[in-house]
């Protein structure tokens, strides 16, 4: 009976010992500064340690292991030294890092590793574990592809150009667009195009009617919405311009075919002949059959 006693009463003591040292010396905040990391720009990355021991510890070292991340130390060391850290006290270590260029925007895990020494001399590691923040702000341009003349009066089709000119890619993009003054939109005003990597492009169709007395341009407010590769939404209202003609002003500046009168002549000629012609072999054969 004693035995058991006494056994339990030691691993009680063994599981506080191991809670203490597990929860003894920890990180207790990080930031970013900014918060988020644009590829190609550097980060000042603090990291909080809190030692609650009831004794000292000297020799920290606190250390990033980054040779699984798109990171990268900027003008100073991935390693960070302190000689002795105070019982309850917390102490800040400063890194400066910099994102590689062609970082994928996302969250990315960076293993830390903080060594110490107790009260005894013995040296003990704790590993854990921080999370950075990579991405920018997408930018997204449109564009009335110019290839097509609008025509007043007609129904027209045109497509609308978004491109993809930031660092990061874009997902889940609708494009919505607007009726304005002068146009009646005929096809789906929301479409959905899904993804768009960076320095990439895609196009949307839609049939559109013009009115005839519409303005030679319109501006046509187009809704973009979509998120980031944190799921961040956004949500933009681009303008494009729509440049449009009467069919006389477009077959003026070339830009539409000009009815082939001579054509429609030599036609017209063809058909009064040959009327003519079917005319008298019909009085002819009556002729002919009076004669009889």
């Amino acid at each position: 009976m004693k035995n058991k006693i006494l056994s339990s009463i030691l691993g009680i003591f063994l599981l506080v010992s191991m809670l203490n040292v597990i929860s003894a010396v920890s990180i207790t905040d990080v930031s970013s500064n900014p918060s988020e990391v644009v590829p190609g720009q550097t980060a000042d990355i603090t990291i909080e340690i809190e030692n609650i021991f009831d004794y000292d510890i000297e020799n920290i070292r606190v250390k990033l292991d980054l040779t699984q991340s798109p990171f990268a130390p900027y003008q100073s060391s991935s390693e960070k030294f302190l000689d002795e850290l105070g019982s309850e006290d917390s102490e800040d270590f400063e890194f400066q890092l910099i994102a590689l260029p062609d970082t994928l925007s996302g969250i990315y895990k960076i293993p830390v590793q903080i060594i110490y020494e107790d009260n005894t001399g013995i040296n003990t590691t704790k590993n854990e574990m921080i999370s950075l923040i990579v991405n920018s702000k997408p930018e997204l341009k449109i564009s009335l592809e110019d290839s097509v003349t609008i025509i007043k009066g007609r129904e027209n089709k045109i497509s609308v150009r978004i491109v993809n000119s930031g660092l990061a890619d874009v997902k889940f993009l609708y494009v919505t667009m607007n009726e304005a003054n002068g146009i009646n939109i005929l096809s789906e005003k929301e479409q959905y195009i899904g993804d768009i990597d960076s320095d990439d492009f895609d196009s949307v169709e839609y049939n559109i009617y013009i009115n005839p007395d519409a303005s030679n341009t319109i501006d046509t407010p187009v809704t973009i919405k979509y998120k980031d590769a944190t799921n961040k939404e956004f949500s933009e209202v681009k303008i494009i311009s729509i440049r449009t003609y009467s069919l006389k002003e477009a077959q003026e500046l070339g830009l539409a075919k000009k009815p082939n009168y001579t054509l429609y002549a030599g036609i017209a000629f063809v058909v009064i002949v040959f009327i003519i012609y079917r005319i008298r072999k019909s009085i002819k054969k009556r002729k002919k059959i009076e004669g009889r």
